[in-house]
Formats: C-alpha cells, structure tokens, sequence
C-alpha cells in the first residue's frame, strides 16, 4: 500500500489523524503529511482516507493501481 497526500485539497480538518494517529500529522502549515506509513493497520489506513471530507489523501495497492478514492 502507497499513501499520498494532495496538499492542494488538504483543508486541516485532521479527521485522518483521529482515525490513524500513528500515520497522520499537521505539518507547520496545518497540512497532512504522513510521518509513518505503517504506523498503523492498512485497514485503518484506509478508513483515514475514507474519513477526509475533500478526499485529499490517495491509496494505492502495490501494483500502484488507485484504490482510493475510486477512480471514476
């Protein structure tokens, strides 16, 4: 699993980090960064991702193929 983060939709509402503390964090712009891409289960990962309001944060399986969100 690959995770990015667009920074451009990133808007600081920091639900990914309740979800997965361990993985998420504002940087000094208020901005989600990822400061540990295993830190926590990829379950729970992805659950970050779904919890982002302006779907700022991408998975990708290993194949690098988009998985989240879906891409339309």
């Amino acid at each position: 699993m690959k995770i990015k983060v667009d920074r451009e939709l990133c808007t600081s509402v920091a639900t990914c980090i309740a979800v997965a503390p361990n993985t998420f964090e504002l940087d000094d712009e208020g901005i989600a960064i990822i400061k540990n891409p295993k830190g926590d289960d990829e379950e729970t990962i992805l659950q970050a991702a779904k919890s982002c309001p302006v779907d700022a944060i991408i998975i990708y399986d290993d194949d690098n193929k988009q998985i989240y969100p879906k891409v339309k």
